[in-house]
């Protein structure tokens, strides 16, 4: 079919109007100008001219924001995919520049899902391949004599083990394999058990007081999965002698804000949108002293996406990071 140029809709739509302005103008003009008091006559012309004006002005407008809406909806859609959400698809008919456009956009957003499915499907099928081989190598280890050798080995066979875990557990939330059971969940509850899981580190974290009415729906075991993910984070990348601090906050809107703030560096604003990618690390280095591969605020994620509920992250004026997990109210 032709493509219709969005320029020749809100072309036709000038026209239409100018045409019916000067149809009236000319059309009613000899009525008016006939009336027996001129100055009557000419009081009614302006009036019913400036009325016509501003509901010509109306109707075009809302012509043209109409033509226009796809614009918006392509704005929305493309916000939401840059800060990782592909779920989108931009329903559009029309056969002008806007259509093409969203066109595109769907097709670039199939790719993008392919491409990304695929190198998961990679990083698992090389995952559960290199299950047996670790294996044959813990047994190999096991028969070598006690050395600084041994040692070396056993903590690269260790690294290896969290990679390849991270990425099976990253695999079973994305094809659905770990169910989320979302029951109400008192907070107070999860920051007790948090405390208890960090007492060795009491000096180091400061859980501020919880209201034991707040409550949020959520998957006990996955949520305290999350939390000791996020704090080994700020601990680890907070100086000995600070604190990181663990708050609740009861939001107007009936949502529940389970903020954990450190000390440490931040991440440059750039690489904020990136950290929740697999195998990302703002740092870049990979060593023993931070540890990790990339794949902690991944699999956060996932989770908190099984639970509707938002990470964000931000850098605090003052210095260091400030994560925070929001969570809808709950009707």
């Amino acid at each position: 079919m032709k493509k219709r140029s969005i320029l020749w809709k809100i072309f036709w739509v000038i026209i239409i109007f100018s045409a019916s302005l000067i149809f009236f103008v000319f059309g009613f003009w000899g009525i008016f100008v006939n009336l027996p008091n001129a100055l009557y006559a000419h009081i009614h012309l302006a009036i019913t001219f400036i009325v016509l004006i501003i509901v010509g002005s109306l109707v075009v407008s809302y012509l043209i924001r109409k033509i226009l809406r796809p614009l918006s909806l392509l704005t929305n859609a493309a916000e939401k995919a840059g800060k990782g959400n592909l779920d989108q698809h931009i329903d559009i008919h029309s056969k002008d520049e806007l259509g093409v456009l969203a066109g595109a956009f769907n097709n670039m957003i199939r790719e993008l899902k392919k491409m990304i499915a695929s190198r998961e499907q990679l990083l698992s099928d090389v995952s559960h391949e290199l299950r047996t081989p670790i294996t044959r190598a813990w047994l190999a280890l096991e028969m070598m004599p006690e050395s600084s050798q041994k040692e070396s080995i056993a903590g690269d066979l260790k690294e290896m083990e969290t990679m390849i875990t991270g990425i099976l557990e990253s695999e079973r939330l994305r094809n659905g394999t770990i169910k989320a059971s979302l029951l109400p969940l008192k907070v107070s509850v999860l920051m007790k058990k948090l405390s208890e899981q960090y007492r060795y580190k009491s000096h180091r974290i400061n859980i501020m007081p919880v209201n034991d009415e707040i409550v949020i729906a959520a998957d006990e075991l996955l949520m305290m999965s999350v939390l000791r993910n996020l704090t080994d984070n700020a601990l680890k990348y907070s100086p000995e002698s600070s604190k990181v601090d663990i708050k609740i906050v009861k939001q107007s809107d009936g949502s529940t804000d389970i903020i954990i703030e450190d000390s440490g560096p931040g991440i440059p604003e750039e690489k904020l949108p990136l950290v929740f990618e697999p195998f990302y690390r703002a740092d870049t280095s990979r060593s023993r002293a931070t540890g990790g591969y990339g794949l902690g605020l991944h699999l956060c994620k996932r989770i908190l996406d099984l639970h509707n509920a938002e990470l964000q992250l931000s850098n605090k004026k003052s210095g260091g990071l400030m994560v925070r997990v929001k969570f809808e109210g709950i009707n």
